[in-house]
Parts: structure tokens; C-alpha cells; sequence
């Protein structure tokens, strides 16, 4: 047993995770949402933060300001406090309770009047009518809401798409109602010709022979003497006759009831019409595992249908997903649903997803003994596209150009030319409606139409036949490329002040481009859409199609646009997105050198700084340091020559983050100190993406520098401060983590470190693609190590460094390797962890990131200590290394935890007085932090001495 709960405008659904706002899905967090169950299910109790932590948390320690943050972000998605309306409450020093009224239905496997796969179940057979579908999956409360309604409305149209299973629903429907007894009469209307045999259709079912021909009056008179139900079945082609009949008996009698199907509305005055909407799909967001996916009647239909098929194997949860997708695809469409699952025994899902693309699944036959209409998904569309007068025909046709749904405004700019005109057009377009072959809806207060996916293959193909493709494609990208152009220039940053211009609709854009190149069909405009497409596609997040969509158009691009601002532009967006996916090698590398040598060509200087910014950072991330320096002086040059402020403070940036990196701690925090005052003196505003990214990580690299240096809470402070700011962007959040993760675990905050962790696990999955599972790997490592767990750190560490080979991130391999050479040194093996540090260390010397050396030597210094037959001078001759080079840089911190591990060995040696004033000498120059990593241990230290 399971329960759905509804209050105010919302229905919650725990066990299929889904939260629907009138009908639609509202995307929330997997805590927020376990929250809100949580609170709803309390029946108005309270719970404490601690109980919700629990719930939201389970098995890990967090503050209580999470719990605030989750409850803030429900109230606001709920609307609290909109309209007064009130959801949650805080009960002060307690905690919260859920505030409205919440009406809870029970759901279970066996519905009251149901068999145990949802078929509504007759009191006793009838003999006009049909037997009911054994298996109505979906339709039960279709059934009640139309069984509640035939007392009440005479005459019922139950309108809807070709195979959204009408018929199924009027026979059960007809099979419940008792009110009638057996006095219920079903007439197939689907093999009626013509509207003058209507009369003779329904005399023959209810048993009415007159010795001549049958009258509209004597058929009025034999229903008037009881109470009677009429079926009408499939009522679309001969709605004028069945609309006359329907209206004089109503008029004439007072005790009989019509429930017609049909594809369009009879559209008269007494008329109730039932939309039926289609088997409801999963939503196409965040995983789906079998079980859910079976919570969806579409879902449940499809595996049925399947199994009949012959597919033997259960849903699993690898196919759930794909499954779910072409129940989507045939817009829950129940025959559709079943012709295509049916052939899964022969194809397998996947082979049917891929069928599923190409016009040959509308050929597909289904059962033998079904109606000739109902043996292939293109005879069921067929039957509604005869009907049709050739200006609607041809209306079908041209909108199977647009992909998903789009604006009405849209569907008339480019369906109509001087044959049908743009009013023409329009009504074309609301008969289709009428009649179930498109869907209308309203989107942000605009109609928008779709063809379901079945019937737009179905036209794609009628189209290829009018000779007219070619044309009203070349119409369809020519206005979304205008959109293109007015998006891009006033999209992003509205510079009149207006309104700003909608959102081109992405899917369209696409079939758009895949049209101009196809076939070479207009190769100038697909580039040119594919220039204003590929920030669109940044804009939403759509990174791998992105960088497809960048790589066609410059492997596509005529002679006359290559080493113009076009190429240009493409090659900064493909650069931007092989740096947010983590592509950072010679790929991302060779992009930026082609458009900085552009734009130099082109004495764009705007642009030359861009591709100066990202070049930096290519520097940076494949760990050629010394040449990230010289490209930093490169741009501070330039900025001094031909640029502003906003140049200056980025030039600081650049410089501080190399030389951080290249161990000149003292020059780096004097850059980072520059740049700081020239934000406060000029603000820095409309930085473009590499400009954003050398922003993360400069004040990354700042509290890095203050950590080094020996301010550990000056770091944290800056740490935590660029952690929350990154939050707005995935690839920032990531970057951030990854270069401020050490200053946690020197602060004690290995639980914020955890959350941490968590939060970049259920970042996208195209954010950091090149290195998300090493850097996850990466940090997990360094925190169970400081959590004294060196086994399971060595684990996750060795495997980081399977994954991340150089030239990528080589930092933080160098890092790597120290913290899995200090895993094994505690593990015992002396020679695997002599291995990694001496790694480490050339790594760190060949790239020229020597920011950690120090410390590395130290480590090695360790290493030795249980390496047998290492001497002890040799130890000593590596500290002192370490301890020039730590000096050398201004790293106090890299200092005194030399001089720990040399006073370590003096104190063994009898030199304890030695030892302790060597460390007091370090130790007296630290101001803050006392209570934090390495100055923790050296008072701990100095009291044993």
C-alpha cells in the first residue's frame, strides 16, 4: 500500500519521487524532496532539525543551517507566503511542521472493482456490448470521473488521438453502468460508409426492424420507452449524421444518454466532452530505476505488450530509462505503445529505440485479429488523414518540419506561402486540433501546438512526396536563424532596455542545422546558426552538443569564412566548452592558439584578451606553469597597451595564480593584493567565461596563498567565501573545491569536506566529464587519509592516478602521489612510498608547479625514516633541502612542518634543546591557527621537549 498526497495545487507522489504542480513535474532536490515527504507524512506534527537531518542526511554529521537552507528552498518553490498561502511553519526552539490541509489517497496493487491489472470488472455480462479489456492499465480514474458523469450530462463525446484506447474506456465505462441495466446498446461506427446509414446502424443494435426504411421518428419513439444508453463508436467521419441524431433525441426524449468516441468533438450545445489525455510516462529528469519506471501506466503497458511479444526479461534498470523515453516518444499513445513493444522479442529495447527513429516502425504490424485501422500505427493515422480536406492535408504536412511543440506564430511564418495563405494557415491549424492530430497548449501565456511523434513521422513521409520538403524546410531554418541573430544580439545582456527576446526553441534549431548540412543544403546559414547556436547551447548547459555542433561547422566552413570573426567565435565556444568538460589537453590547447592568432589577424583586441585568458588557463591545467607565467605578462602587457580597468584586474589575476603555482608566494600575494584594490577602486563587471574562471581561481589561489603562508583562518574565511560564490555554476563549484579542499582539512572541517564531495557527485555528468571520477577519487582519498583510514585512502588515491596521466592536472597528480606516498609510508611500505614521492617530486621539478616542493621533500624525508639502510644524514640532507626551498618561497607553513619532522630527528639524537628552539624559532612567528594543523602538532611538540 502507497499514498499519494494533494494540498493546494500540488500532488505528491513518494514512491515515484515526483512532486507535479497542476499537472506538471516541479523540479526539486532529492534532500528537499525527502524533506517535504518527511513533513507531510507527519500529520501536522513537528520535527526537529535534527530529526530532518537525519532523514535528509542519514549516517552523516551536518550543521543545522543545511536544514534552513532546504526549508528556505521549499517554501520558495512551493509559493509560501504567495497569495497567503502556507505550507511550512517554523515553531520557534522545535522545529517545523507542514501547515495545510493535505488529503491523502491510498493506493494499492488491487483497486476497489478492480482486477489485479486494473480492468474494471462487470456485474453481470451484457449482451450488446463488447467484453471490456481484460488489462485497461492507466484509465481507472477515467472510469470513475466518466461513470460519475453519465447520470448527470445526456450526451458524453470522448474526444481524443487515434489509438489512445476511446473505445476501451467507453466499454468500461458502459459495462459499470447499472442505472441503464441491460438496456445498453454498442454501435461500431467505423465500418458505416456513409452518414445515411447511421440510422439503420442503430436501429440493427438496439433490435429495431420496420418494414420499411428506418425513420429518424420511429426510431425516437422505440428509444423513448426506457431508459437507454447509446454507444456511438468512432463518430469522426460522419459527424454531421450522428450530431442530427444525437440533437432530435435529445430534444424528444427525456430518458436517453449518448457516450460517443471520436477523434474531434460533435461541438453542440448539450454537449460534455472528455478529453482523454494519454498513459502517463515518466518524466525525462534524473535517473529511473525499473521500479519507479513500473509506476507509470505507460511503462506497465509496454512491458505487458512486450512480454506477449516473446521478450522473456524483466525491466531492468539499465533499460528503464530508454524505455521510458519511447513511451515519451509515442506520447503514451496506447496502441502505439503496444504495436512497437511487441516487436521487442525480435529487436530488444535498444533495438527498438534506434527503429523507433525511422519511418519503418510506422509499417509494423500488429495483431491479425484486430480492426484493419488498428494493424500498424500508419493505418491508425491514415483513417484520420482521409478524412481530411487537401488545404488540412497539406497544412499536416508542412508542420511535420518543426520538432516538439512551438509557437502558433511560429507554425504560420513558415507554413504559409501564396498558395495557403497565413489565415488559412491558422485555421488549418485549429482544425487539426479539433480533430487530435495536433496538441495545442499554452506555454508562458502563448499557444503552442505539437504533432504527436507518430503522426509527424507519419507526414515527414507524405511530405517527401509533395515535392514541397526542400522549400518549407529552407523556411523553417531561415526563421530560426533570424531567431538566432535576435537572440544573440539582445538575448544575453538586454541592451535596449526592453523586454528581453525569448529563447529560441532548441529542439527546432536543431532539426534546423541538421537540415542545412545534410546534403550540403545551405551550408552558409548552417554555419552561421551554428555560431549563435553554440552559446545557446552553453547558455543551457548542453555541452556535449555544443562541442558537436562547433566541430561540424568548422570542419563544414567554406574557404570565404574561415580566419573571420565567424571561425573566430566558434573556435572561442568550442575552447569554453573543452575547458567546462575537463578536455584540457593538446585539443583545448591547439582551439585557443588558432583563435588567438585570429583575432590578432583581425585586430580584434577584445577577443585577443579572451583567447589570452584561456590560453592561460590551458597552461595551467596541462601544468606548464613557467609558460602560464610568461602568457600572464603577455596579456598584462597588452592590458597596459589597449586595455582598461576590467584588463588590469584580470592581468593581477593571471599573475598571482602563476606565480602561486610556480612557488613565488610573495609575488603572488602582492598580485592578488594589487588585484584586490583595483576591484575596490573600479568594480569589475561583464567578464566574459575564461575572464569568470582566472577570477575562481585566482581566489582560490589567494586562500591558498594565505594557507601557505601561515594564515589558516584568513584562508578559510576566503575559502569558504569562493566555495558559495562557485555555486551558481557547476564547473566553478568544481574548480573551487578541487584548489580549496586542503584548507578544510587543515581546519578540522572534514564534514563540510564530506558534504562537499557529495554536492560535486550530483553535479551534471558533462561538467568535468575529462576529470570528475579522478578528482572524486582524489578527494576522497585526502579525507579518509586525514581521517586515519590510509588503507581505503590508498585505494582511491591509487586509482586517481590510474585515470589522471599527465600532461592533465598535473598538480594535482603531484599531490596525489604525495598523499598515496604518506598512505603507504603509514601502511608499512617503505619502497612503494619512496616510489611516489621521488614521482612526486620530479613531477612537480618537470613542470615547473613546485608551489608544494617543500613539503614533498619533507614527506620523502619521512618515507626514508622506514626505508632500511638509509642513514640518518641522508634524512637530514633532504630536510635541509626542504626547509631552503620553503624559506626560498615565504612559506611558512611548508616551514614549520620541516622543522617538525628535523626537530623530530634532533630530539632522537639527544638534541632536545636544539630541537625546541628551532621550533619555537618558527613556531613565535605564526599569529592565528594555533588550534589547527601543523601548529597544533608543534605545540603538542614543544610540550615534550
Amino acid at each position: 500500500m502507497s499514498c499519494v498526497f494533494e494540498f493546494g495545487p500540488f500532488r505528491l507522489c513518494p514512491t515515484t519521487r515526483v512532486l507535479q504542480q497542476h499537472d506538471g513535474d516541479v523540479a526539486l532536490g532529492s534532500r528537499a524532496f525527502d524533506i517535504l515527504v518527511a513533513l507531510v507524512e507527519s500529520n501536522g506534527n513537528v520535527l526537529t532539525r535534527r530529526e530532518l537531518m537525519a532523514i535528509a542526511w542519514p549516517g552523516l554529521v551536518v550543521e543545522e543551517s543545511n536544514v534552513r537552507v532546504q526549508v528556505a528552498n521549499l517554501r520558495k518553490v512551493l509559493g509560501c507566503g504567495r497569495d497567503g498561502a502556507r505550507y511550512i511553519a517554523s515553531i520557534a526552539g522545535r522545529g517545523y511542521c507542514f501547515a495545510a490541509p493535505v488529503q491523502r489517497t491510498a493506493t494499492a496493487d488491487e483497486p476497489p472493482a478492480a482486477n489485479a491489472r486494473g480492468a474494471v470488472q462487470p456485474q453481470k455480462p451484457l449482451p450488446h456490448l463488447p467484453a471490456p479489456l481484460e488489462r485497461a492499465l492507466g484509465r481507472e480514474e477515467s472510469v470513475e470521473e466518466l461513470s460519475r458523469l453519465l447520470p448527470v450530462h445526456r450526451l458524453i463525446t470522448v474526444a481524443g488521438a487515434a489509438g489512445a484506447g476511446k473505445t476501451t474506456l467507453a466499454v468500461l465505462v458502459a459495462h459499470a453502468a447499472e442505472s441503464f441495466g441491460d438496456s445498453i446498446h454498442f454501435i461500431d461506427l467505423s465500418i458505416v460508409t456513409s452518414e445515411d446509414r447511421v440510422l439503420e446502424a442503430v436501429a440493427t443494435a438496439i433490435g429495431y426492424m420496420p418494414s420499411g426504411p428506418v425513420e429518424l421518428a420511429g426510431l425516437i419513439d422505440v428509444l423513448s420507452t426506457r431508459r437507454t444508453l447509446l454507444v456511438l463508436d468512432n463518430c469522426e467521419h460522419l459527424i454531421g449524421a450522428v450530431a442530427d441524431l444525437c440533437v432530435h433525441t435529445l430534444e424528444h426524449t427525456g430518458t436517453v444518454h449518448f457516450l460517443n468516441t471520436s477523434r474531434e468533438a460533435l461541438r453542440l450545445a448539450d454537449e460534455h466532452v472528455y478529453l482523454l489525455r494519454p498513459l502517463g510516462s515518466p518524466p525525462g529528469t534524473g535517473r529511473l530505476t525499473a521500479e519507479q519506471a513500473l509506476a507509470w501506466p505507460a511503462v506497465q503497458l509496454f512491458v505487458d505488450r512486450a512480454r506477449e511479444g516473446g521478450a522473456l526479461e524483466p525491466l531492468s534498470d539499465e533499460d528503464a530509462p530508454t524505455v521510458a523515453a519511447i513511451c515519451r516518444r509515442l506520447d503514451g499513445n496506447p496502441l502505439a505503445i503496444g504495436l512497437v513493444a511487441s516487436r521487442v522479442g525480435a529487436y530488444g529495447i535498444q533495438g527498438v529505440s534506434d527503429l523507433l527513429a525511422s519511418q519503418f516502425a510506422l509499417l509494423w504490424q500488429g495483431r491479425r485479429d484486430a480492426i484493419p485501422r488498428h494493424q500498424s500505427v500508419e493505418a491508425l493515422i491514415a483513417w484520420s488523414h482521409d478524412l481530411l480536406p487537401q488545404r488540412d492535408r497539406i497544412v499536416l504536412y508542412r508542420l511535420s518540419v518543426f520538432a516538439g511543440a512551438f509557437p502558433l506564430e511560429s507554425a504560420i511564418h513558415v507554413i504559409a506561402d501564396d498558395n495557403v495563405g497565413g489565415l488559412q494557415a491558422g485555421e488549418a491549424i485549429c482544425d487539426l486540433v479539433d480533430k487530435s492530430l495536433i496538441v495545442a497548449s499554452s506555454i508562458d501565456g502563448e499557444t503552442h501546438v505539437r504533432l504527436l511523434e507518430t503522426t509527424r513521422a507519419y507526414a515527414v513521409a507524405k511530405l517527401a512526396t509533395t515535392g514541397d520538403a526542400g522549400e518549407v524546410a529552407s523556411r523553417h531554418a531561415r526563421y530560426y536563424a533570424e531567431q538566432l541573430r535576435e537572440y544573440s544580439l539582445h538575448g544575453s545582456v538586454n541592451r535596449t532596455g526592453g523586454e528581453r527576446p525569448r529563447s529560441p526553441d532548441i529542439g527546432n534549431v536543431r532539426v534546423a542545422m541538421d537540415w542545412c548540412f545534410a546534403a550540403r543544403h545551405d551550408v552558409n546559414l548552417g554555419v552561421e546558426m551554428s555560431r549563435h547556436a553554440a552559446s545557446l547551447f552553453l547558455e543551457h548547459s548542453l555541452l556535449n552538443e555544443c562541442k558537436r555542433c562547433c566541430e561540424r561547422a568548422l570542419a563544414a566552413m567554406p574557404e570565404h569564412l574561415r580566419s573571420t570573426d565567424v571561425e573566430m567565435s566558434l573556435l572561442e565556444s568550442l575552447a569554453v566548452t573543452c575547458y567546462i568538460m575537463g578536455d584540457y589537453d593538446g585539443e583545448m590547447t591547439a582551439i585557443v592558439e588558432k583563435g588567438l592568432a585570429t583575432s590578432i589577424a583581425l585586430d580584434d583586441v577584445r577577443a585577443t584578451f579572451r583567447f589570452l585568458a584561456g590560453l592561460h588557463l590551458a597552461m595551467m591545467s596541462n601544468g606548464r606553469f613557467p609558460e602560464s607565467l610568461l602568457v600572464s605578462e603577455r596579456y598584462a602587457s597588452l592590458a597596459a597597451a589597449r586595455g582598461g580597468p576590467r584588463e588590469a584586474i584580470v592581468a593581477a589575476w593571471m599573475s598571482g595564480s602563476s606565480n602561486h603555482y610556480t612557488g613565488r608566494q610573495l609575488e603572488a600575494d602582492e598580485s592578488f593584493a594589487r588585484g584586490t584594490r583595483l576591484v575596490a577602486e573600479h568594480g569589475v563587471r561583464q567578464l566574459v567565461y575564461f575572464e569568470m574562471k582566472e577570477q575562481v581561481i585566482a581566489i582560490a589561489s589567494m586562500a591558498r596563498v594565505k594557507w601557505v603562508r601561515g594564515f589558516p583562518l584568513q584562508a578559510l574565511e576566503v575559502a569558504r567565501r569562493i566555495v558559495d560564490d562557485s555555486r551558481r555554476h557547476p564547473d566553478s563549484l568544481y574548480i573551487s573545491v578541487v584548489l580549496c579542499f586542503p584548507i578544510f582539512l587543515q581546519n578540522k572541517l572534514d564534514n563540510l569536506a564530506e558534504l562537499l564531495i557529495q554536492e560535486l557527485a550530483a553535479v551534471a555528468n558533462e561538467y568535468k566529464m575529462g576529470t570528475r571520477l579522478p578528482m572524486g577519487h582524489y578527494l576522497k582519498g585526502h579525507l579518509l587519509l586525514h581521517r586515519g583510514r590510509p588503507d581505503e585512502a590508498a585505494m582511491h588515491l591509487r586509482q586517481c592516478l590510474e585515470m589522471l596521466r599527465p600532461p592533465k592536472l598535473t598538480v594535482i597528480r603531484s599531490d596525489a602521489l604525495q598523499a598515496f606516498a604518506e598512505s603507504l609510508r603509514q601502511l608499512g611500505d617503505g619502497a612503494g612510498a619512496l616510489d611516489a614521492i621521488n614521482e612526486a617530486i620530479g613531477l612537480a621539478e618537470q613542470t615547473g608547479g613546485v608551489v608544494n616542493l617543500a613539503d614533498m621533500l619533507r614527506a620523502k624525508a619521512e618515507v626514508m625514516r622506514i626505508v632500511p639502510g638509509t642513514r640518518q644524514t641522508q634524512i637530514e640532507q633532504v630536510l635541509s633541502q626542504a626547509m631552503a626551498c620553503a624559506k626560498s618561497q615565504g612559506a611558512l607553513e611548508w616551514e614549520m612542518s620541516v622543522a617538525l619532522a628535523m626537530a623530530e630527528g634532533k630530539a632522537a639524537q639527544g638534541r632536545r634543546k636544539e630541537a625546541k628552539g628551532m621550533l619555537e624559532s618558527v613556531y613565535s612567528r605564526f599569529t592565528e591557527g594555533f588550534d589547527t594543523g601543523v601548529r597544533k602538532a608543534t605545540a603538542k611538540a614543544l610540550e615534550g621537549l
